[in-house]
């Protein structure tokens, strides 16, 4: 789909910008914060966009707010815009022997108390050089992570979720350890001092881990299952209920099987060591920023498997 719009300046650029942080917050009044624009202000930039393109390029109302088919090919195309204009930026930066641009990074939830995680580290030596660059962090679910740096939302993902999208580069960091969790209020706490049999898990009710396929699953698939969690925390306290039972990282979990509070189920037997993949896009390769950030990630994440 093609559309004849005047050349770009200045103006479109801000206007584009607000157009995408509407886009990415879901709405007018949720993007206020984001932009510290009021809603009135961010309506009237959104109408001067689709006046200069000459195209609608959302609905909002009663039904909340939704892109057009226009407004989904303006926003892609904002996205590659941004990202090249970032690319230039940089480029120009690096041939002067300075690091300037932005980058983006999302990372799956609860990393932070693993040992091997390589971001810390990373940052520090980032940092270390002279730069002016700015770094947006955030934290999603892990498959929302590298589908962010499919669409060109993120620049560079920290995930445990692998799809294999096209043109995606997935390197292997590490893993996490990670087994099956029942909290103290749970029938089977007190067995879970030892081997449970077939008949005693019968019953249970398992939290299915939203961010993965039925196939990825570490369980038997005939358990039963009435609830689901994207996060590590949300599985947390739902299995501290004594409700349910789920799958926690051992360095997140420590903290509260210390205080007796969690309670490892046959760690024999569902127990796995979940690679931990850095991804970023194939094609952000020439990226002298988005590349010294990467290899840092890598020389920490090599650096803290060897200290270990």
């Amino acid at each position: 789909m093609r559309f004849d719009i005047p050349p770009l300046d200045r103006v479109d650029i801000r206007l584009l910008k607000v157009f995408k942080a509407v886009t990415e917050c879901g709405g007018f009044a949720a993007a206020e914060e984001t932009l510290n624009l009021s809603r009135s202000t961010i309506s009237i930039h959104i109408s001067d966009l689709e006046t200069r393109f000459g195209i609608k390029l959302c609905t909002r109302g009663p039904a909340g707010f939704s892109l057009t088919q226009e407004g989904v090919v303006v926003y892609e195309a904002t996205l590659r815009l941004f990202t090249e204009l970032n690319s230039f930026r940089t480029t120009v930066a690096g041939a002067k022997g300075t690091l300037m641009g932005e980058l983006s990074v999302w990372q799956m939830d609860n990393i932070a108390t693993d040992p091997l995680n390589p971001v810390i580290l990373a940052f520090q030596r980032f940092r270390s050089r002279p730069n002016s660059v700015e770094i947006a962090v955030n934290v999603v679910p892990s498959n929302d992570v590298e589908r962010a740096v499919y669409d060109g939302r993120c620049n560079l993902g920290i995930t445990g979720s692998r799809s294999d999208l096209t043109d995606l580069l997935y390197e292997q960091l590490h893993t996490e350890s990670i087994s099956m969790f029942c909290g103290r209020a749970h029938p089977l706490f007190e067995a879970a001092r030892f081997d449970l049999t077939d008949e005693q898990l019968a019953d249970v009710d398992f939290i299915r881990r939203g961010f993965v396929t039925q196939k990825q699953e570490m369980v038997e698939t005939d358990w039963n299952s009435s609830v689901s969690s994207m996060h590590t925390e949300a599985t947390l306290q739902l299995i501290l209920t004594g409700l349910h039972i789920g799958y926690l990282p051992d360095h997140y979990a420590a903290a509260w099987e210390e205080r007796g509070l969690l309670r490892k189920i046959n760690p024999e037997r569902f127990h796995v060591d979940w690679p931990v993949f850095l991804v970023t896009r194939k094609g952000d390769r020439q990226s002298v920023l988005l590349n010294t950030l990467r290899k840092d990630v890598l020389d920490a994440s090599a650096a803290l498997k060897q200290s270990v």
